[in-house]
């Protein structure tokens, strides 16, 4: 029988997932190649009724208590049941309004943002891609059009000129930290526009600047970007200093990946098709993201982290010092900063 009609303590459904995970280890451990049918079903029955506890617990937790911050032990289960969120068309569904109540929360709270994304790590290291795949890219597709819709609505309050330091600047300042901590964002046309738009906007008001000595990889995506955001990555780059592991750039790896590999192809990827609008490849803007990339990385972080991943790099830059075209230009620059660094 659910317990979804009568009080849950936090307690209780704590113990209750301990009991489904042992459940799950006891099944995984079978020996047998012919598992019982009904010791399957009994294990979803029990996943689905705490499911359902688990949804109206956190639902109705008072608005002060963030789900993320202080309920990160069930929250984190509960990401598996968003493999259906696109699926469930019903607005004021469970799902839906978890889904609202933390989106609203990760604007106000730095925890929340990172708890978050580290779940959704673990889900990566712990579990095989070919079985979490699918429910990583609807988190993923979640994560775009959330942190997207926060910059939109930033960006329509400045020109709008509706945009108040004093109550907004909280916002600006997670909004930022998220995108810089997970650059990965970025590759997503829409948010990448957006972001561009707010980079501009918000230097343009305040002129950003990072306080302590924390790495923001996704400082270094921003040299990627147009002239005007791409001034303001390399003078946030400076303040970080030179970066001296290749474990600094490990977030960046993906973008780093297909900056690359576009610079490797003659001409400009075919878009391929796929439900999420990727950011486009522009081969100029790309040659001086590298290149200015280059200028911030101490050798073990380039031989780490660009070579060991990229070995035909050299290659590329080689290949296309000919001709008097600007990637010519570019490239020679490459050149000269890695015989420097080497």
């Amino acid at each position: 029988m659910s317990t979804a009609n009568k009080l849950v303590t936090r307690r209780e459904l704590l113990e209750r997932w301990r009991g489904i995970e042992e459940e799950e280890e006891e099944g995984n451990a079978d020996d047998d190649d012919v598992v019982d049918p009904s010791i399957h079903r009994r294990l979803q029955l029990h996943k689905e009724q705490w499911f359902a506890d688990a949804y109206n617990f956190l639902i109705c937790l008072p608005s002060e208590n963030h789900i993320w911050c202080g309920m990160w032990e069930l929250m984190g289960p509960l990401l598996e049941t968003f493999y259906n969120y696109y699926k469930d068309d019903r607005k004021d569904s469970p799902l839906r309004r978890l889904w609202k109540r933390i989106s609203d929360e990760m604007k106000h709270c730095l925890q929340c943002i990172s708890q978050h994304h580290q779940a959704q790590d673990t889900y990566n290291t712990e579990y095989e891609s070919s079985s979490i795949g699918p429910l990583l890219d609807i988190l993923q597709k979640l994560d775009h059009e959330r942190v997207t819709s926060h910059l939109s609505d930033i960006n329509a309050r400045i020109t709008g000129q509706k945009y108040d330091s004093a109550r907004d600047n909280a916002e600006v300042v997670i909004v930022l930290y998220e995108v810089l901590m997970f650059p990965i964002l970025l590759d997503y046309q829409p948010l990448f526009t957006e972001f561009e738009l707010f980079v501009e906007a918000i230097d343009n008001k305040h002129e950003l600047a990072l306080s302590g000595h924390q790495q923001f990889p996704g400082v270094y995506a921003l040299l990627f970007c147009k002239r005007s955001v791409r001034s303001v990555g390399y003078r946030l780059a400076g303040s970080m200093g030179r970066v001296r592991r290749a474990a600094d750039l490990e977030p960046l790896q993906p973008l780093l990946k297909k900056f690359i590999g576009c610079l490797e192809a003659d001409v400009l990827p075919l878009v391929m098709e796929t439900s999420a609008p990727r950011t486009p490849l522009d081969r100029m803007s790309i040659w001086i993201g590298i290149k200015s990339l280059l200028g911030f990385l101490d050798p073990p972080a380039f031989e780490e982290g660009i070579l060991e991943n990229y070995p035909f790099f050299l290659d590329i830059v080689l290949n296309h010092i000919s001709g008097d075209s600007l990637e010519f230009s570019h490239a020679v620059t490459c050149l000269r900063i890695l015989f420097e660094m080497l």
